[in-house]
């Protein structure tokens, strides 16, 4: 999947950053920005200046996801690979070794045990982290994870760029809480994220998986995102018997999304379900699915909205925004947390969004000016 950019297309401050990092590694960095302003980029940049520095620095790649992890990991080549240990920050705490540098991407999601973990095996933390992204109850709050990192120098990056005008204003609209820096420079296109209403659950997932279909092409996949493994479930048997696959598919719903350490594969059976049935889907996260699988064919991949936090896609699905769906499943969920996941996952698309629902409209789509949205128009699908 093509997401990293060359050192030459970076912006001034992107590349301020990345030289003030990497000119004083022991010292602790937090590099902080909105949702698509380049954050994960340029640690991924700074890894690779890490890697070929001389004398040798031993360097640890931390972040919360297996995909996230696995995306990194794509944008460095294999001698950098080499030269980095590329870990979650669960599995970091099992690691037998210390660093000179640990580089951690969404940590604004890390736990105190984290923390300390990180703390205990490195000189310095060069950290990337968005307040207005955190997802998780219980993590680290702005003053804990300064207090943390203390002392360490800010690097604020500006401009806006995977997040176009269109997305930017209902990502806004949703959780106008979130963070914008000053003078911030937005991408100028302005596609409206479309709007789809299905006449039932059963249309609005065929309408979904076609249009996702007729979009995800080589190394520009499709990804359709879920506030739970239940709709999952849901989604994959109503594709799987409207395009006639065989048999039953098996389930996501009892799969765990997270566990420790590597070497997981918790939607094993249903992926290779998937692939059996010649199927562009693919179930991703907890350490499942291939990012680079989209460069070898035009993939679908299905995500959880927590999954997909650092992530992003080309062409981005979200799909049963009913009344009745809650967009974060975690018990009790107050307004606040629900708006913070579905501002996660409104910022995921790269190219367009689509949103659709069928029967009653989630609170949130009501929220939305129509002008900020485009009706979203079936199209027939061809053989």
């Amino acid at each position: 999947m093509k997401w990293m950019v060359p050192v030459n297309s970076l912006d001034a401050i992107q590349l301020r950053t990345i030289e003030a990092i990497v000119k004083a590694p022991k010292q602790n960095h937090w590099v902080k920005g909105f949702a698509g302003s380049g954050k994960t980029i340029v640690l991924t940049h700074v890894l690779k200046r890490l890697a070929s520095a001389q004398p040798k620095v031993r360097v640890c790649f931390a972040t919360y996801t297996h995909a996230l992890k696995d995306l990194v990991e794509s944008g460095l080549s294999e001698s950098e690979r080499r030269q980095i240990e590329i870990s979650t920050l669960d599995a970091l705490r099992s690691l037998k070794k210390s660093f000179d540098v640990i580089v951690a991407d969404e940590v604004q999601d890390a736990s105190a045990r984290h923390l300390n973990t990180m703390r205990s095996k490195s000189g310095a933390l060069i950290v990337a982290a968005d307040m207005d992204q955190q997802i998780y109850r219980g993590r680290t709050n702005a003053a804990e994870l300064k207090a943390n990192l203390k002392p360490v120098r800010d690097h604020q990056l500006r401009d806006i760029y995977r997040v176009d005008q269109g997305i930017f204003q209902v990502a806004t609209v949703i959780f106008e809480d979130a963070t914008v820096a000053a003078n911030a420079m937005i991408d100028e296109r302005d596609d409206p994220p479309r709007l789809y209403i299905g006449s039932s659950q059963d249309d609005e997932f065929k309408t979904v998986f076609a249009e996702a279909e007729r979009l995800a092409a080589v190394s520009a996949p499709s990804a359709i995102l879920f506030p739970n493994k239940t709709l999952m479930d849901q989604f994959i048997k109503t594709v799987s018997k409207s395009e006639g696959y065989s048999g039953n598919p098996p389930g996501v719903k009892d799969a765990p999304e997270r566990e420790e350490g590597e070497g997981r594969d918790p939607y094993k059976l249903v992926n290779a379900y998937l692939e059996d049935q010649g199927s562009p889907l693919q179930v991703l996260g907890g350490g499942s699915g291939d990012l680079y699988e989209s460069d070898r064919r035009p993939m679908i991949y299905l995500v959880t909205y927590h999954s997909a936090k650092g992530l992003d896609f080309p062409y981005v699905f979200l799909p049963n925004l009913t009344e009745k769906t809650k967009t974060n499943p975690l018990v009790g969920a107050s307004d606040e947390e629900e708006r913070r996941i579905f501002f996660v996952a409104l910022t995921r698309a790269r190219e367009r969004l689509h949103l659709s629902y069928h029967g009653e409209p989630h609170r949130f789509i009501g929220e939305i000016p129509p002008d900020y949205i485009q009706a979203w128009t079936k199209r027939k699908r061809s053989y």
